[in-house]
């Protein structure tokens, strides 16, 4: 989906984990209002009703998609969201967090689920000295600490990830001993995210480096939604930032089985990112194979400061992934597409 999207329940969870993670690339690509994206401003509207603090962020798209394979994803678009959190803290210095964010589209094309114009998440963290404790949507809490960076732009860099996931609704927990982030996640279905990050300046801040590590099981569905798999993965990210220039490679292998085939996949994933002024550039490539047969991507984008909170943005990528077990239609992914958008955040 790209822009101000996020794949579902990564933005509550991200913020509730600010008191513990000051940096990182903050959640997932596909469904509501992304924080990482919300530049240039820094902070939220906010306001105090007794002892409880609530924050509002919010974000505004309108964009045009040209050059999709699908009809319906070509064209223009609007895209609404917004953020709410109620934070307080206890006598004891514990933090309690209760966040909500919906998103609303102006098309069933551009939501992250299928024939909803409306979807939203909701999450309730406690945190102390101890870590923060989630509970609610936040399945990509892992995902989000350990991913690489996102690009610039409408920039999305498909296969990027496990294709196993977690279902939404699921606790977690993260905490931070020195330069290291641990965190985990279990869903109702008894699937388990695990991450550590490890993080570091060199020098005088202008420079600093960072590597995660991942396992996590998940479920995959066929392309075809004949046959339900169950997947495990690992993965690695090595990071180095020099100035405005910042650099990622990911590895990542996944294995998965079913009650007819089993299958193994591996997959690197590279790109880089540049500031310079106003600008923001960034191009991202991904290989993998699954049983020998191919998975690519390619992702290009631009984003354009115009003034404070608004933003031009451009994302061209191609994604092309045809593979066949026996019978099974296991992946079936290819397009081709440009999409511009002017986007607001506030």
């Amino acid at each position: 989906m790209g822009a101000i999207a996020f794949r579902h329940s990564g933005l509550v969870a991200a913020l509730a984990l600010t008191g513990i993670v000051d940096a990182g690339p903050a959640v997932s690509q596909g469904g509501l209002p992304n924080p990482d994206r919300h530049s240039p401003l820094e902070k939220a509207v906010a306001m105090e009703i007794g002892d409880v603090t609530l924050t509002l962020t919010g974000a505004t798209e309108a964009r045009y998609t040209t050059g999709a394979d699908d009809d319906e994803d070509n064209g223009p678009g609007l895209i609404g969201s917004l953020e709410t959190v109620a934070k307080i803290q206890l006598p004891n210095r514990w933090r309690v967090e209760l966040g909500y964010a919906g998103q609303l589209v102006s098309d069933e094309a551009l939501s992250p689920e299928e024939n909803e114009k409306y979807t939203d998440d909701a999450a309730l963290s406690v945190g102390g000295v101890w870590g923060t404790v989630l509970l609610g949507n936040v399945s990509d809490t892992v995902r989000d600490q350990t991913r690489r960076r996102r690009g610039f732009g409408n920039a999305t860099l498909e296969f990027d990830d496990f294709h196993g996931e977690l279902s939404d609704r699921s606790a977690g927990y993260a905490g931070r001993v020195g330069p290291f982030v641990a965190s985990g996640v279990v869903d109702e279905d008894s699937n388990i995210d695990l991450g550590l990050t490890f993080q570091r300046p060199i020098g005088n801040g202008s420079r600093d480096y960072r590597f995660t590590f991942r396992a996590g099981q998940g479920a995959y569905e066929a392309a075809d939604e004949s046959l339900l798999f169950k997947s495990r993965g690992y993965s690695v990210v090595g990071e180095v930032v020099y100035g405005s220039t910042l650099l990622d490679v990911g590895l990542g292998q996944e294995s998965f089985s079913s009650s007819s085939v089993n299958a193994t996949r591996w997959y690197i994933s590279s790109g880089i990112r540049r500031k310079i002024m106003v600008w923001g550039l960034s191009l991202e490539g991904h290989y993998g194979q699954i049983e020998g047969q191919e998975e690519v991507s390619v992702a290009l984008g631009i984003q354009y400061d115009l003034a404070r909170g608004l933003s031009a943005n451009l994302g061209l990528s191609y994604e092309d992934a045809q593979v066949v077990l026996g019978d099974i239609k296991f992946l079936h992914s290819s397009d081709t597409k440009a999409l511009f958008s002017l986007r607001y955040s506030f």
